[in-house]
C-alpha cells in the first residue's frame, strides 16, 4: 500500500463530524426545513447552544445587538450565519491545537481559518461583488486536510520542505509529490465522508489550484484563494507549508483585484480576526 492509500484508509477512522452538528447542517441544507424547527433541534443540545451563542455574540456576527436565546440567533443573522457558527464551535477543539506536521503552533491554524473567512467576506465587501453566502463557510473548512495529516498521520515533513526548496515548488504541490496527495484533496474527502455538500468541498479541493474548479464553484475559489494568501502574507497562519505561495494571475484577473483592494482589506483584518478570537478565547468553546 502506498502512502496514498494509506493516507486514504487513515481518513476512514477519523471520527465524524458531531452527530448532531451534522444532523443539523444536512437539515440546514434541505430546502424543506423551516428555520424554526433547525432552532429547536439546536436547542436540544445545551453546549452546542452555550457555543453558538458565544459566537453569535461577536462583534462580528451580531455588531451591538444582543442575542439571548437561538431562536434570535436564527432570525436576526440567518441560517447560514448559523451553519458557520456550528462548524466554528465542531472544529475549534481541534484546530486550536498544535499542528506538528506543519510547525504551527497552538491557536494558529483557526486562526488562519478564521482570518480566510473573514478576509474573503472582506474582499467581496470591497470589491462590492456577488459572494455566495458559503464563502464564510469554505474559508473555515479550506485547510482542514491539514488537520488530518498533521494531527491523525502526522507526516514527516522533511522531504517535502527538501523537495519545495530544492525544485523552488510550492509546499502543495511537493506535499502531492511526495505523499501522492496533498492537504486540499484530504481535506475534500474528509468532508465526502461527512456529507458535506458539494458547494463545500469542490472550493475546498482546488483551494490551491483555483483555474481547476468547475465554473459554477470558482467564484468561491477564487474568494478564498486570495484570502488565505492574504493571510499568509500577513503571517496568519504560516508554518512550513508557507513557501513558494503565489495569487493565480487569473484568480486576481477575474475578481479584479488592485492594491487599493488588498490594502484597505489587510487593514480591516487584523482588527477583525482579534475581535473574534478575544471572542473564542473568552467563549472557551469546547
Amino acid at each position: 500500500m502506498n502512502s496514498r492509500e494509506k493516507i486514504i484508509e487513515k481518513i476512514k477512522e477519523i471520527p465524524a463530524f458531531p452527530t448532531n452538528s451534522a444532523s443539523i447542517l444536512n437539515k440546514i441544507n434541505n430546502p424543506e426545513s423551516h428555520i424554526l424547527d433547525i432552532a429547536k433541534e439546536i436547542e436540544t443540545d445545551p453546549t452546542l447552544t452555550a457555543n453558538v451563542l458565544k459566537l453569535a455574540n461577536s462583534a462580528y456576527f451580531a455588531g451591538h445587538q444582543t442575542i439571548s436565546t437561538i431562536r434570535e440567533a436564527v432570525i436576526l443573522l440567518g441560517i447560514n450565519r448559523i451553519q458557520q457558527l456550528i462548524i466554528a464551535t465542531a472544529i475549534f477543539p481541534t484546530a486550536v491545537k498544535p499542528l506538528q506536521g506543519y510547525d504551527l503552533p497552538a491557536g494558529e491554524l483557526i486562526k488562519h481559518l478564521i482570518g480566510t473567512a473573514i478576509a474573503s467576506e472582506l474582499l467581496g465587501k470591497e470589491l462590492k461583488g456577488d459572494v455566495p453566502p458559503h464563502t464564510f463557510t469554505v474559508g473555515l473548512l479550506h485547510d482542514i486536510g491539514k488537520i488530518v495529516l498533521g494531527t491523525f498521520i502526522e507526516i514527516d515533513p522533511e522531504p517535502i520542505i527538501k523537495k519545495a526548496y530544492d525544485e523552488r515548488l510550492s509546499f502543495e504541490k511537493a506535499e502531492k509529490e511526495i505523499l501522492g496527495i496533498d492537504h486540499s484533496e484530504v481535506g475534500a474527502l474528509l468532508m465526502q465522508a461527512w456529507n458535506f455538500p458539494n458547494v463545500l468541498i469542490q472550493p475546498v479541493l482546488y483551494h490551491h489550484e483555483p483555474d481547476k474548479a468547475p465554473r459554477e464553484y470558482q467564484l468561491v475559489t477564487d474568494y478564498v484563494h486570495i484570502a488565505s494568501n492574504l493571510c499568509l502574507e500577513c503571517g496568519i497562519g504560516s508554518g512550513i507549508d508557507g513557501l513558494n505561495y503565489s495569487n493565480n494571475i487569473n484568480s486576481i484577473e477575474r475578481l479584479n483585484i488592485d492594491m487599493r483592494t488588498v490594502e484597505s482589506v489587510i487593514c480591516k483584518l487584523i482588527g477583525e480576526i482579534n475581535t473574534f478570537m478575544e471572542n473564542l478565547k473568552t467563549g472557551d468553546i469546547t
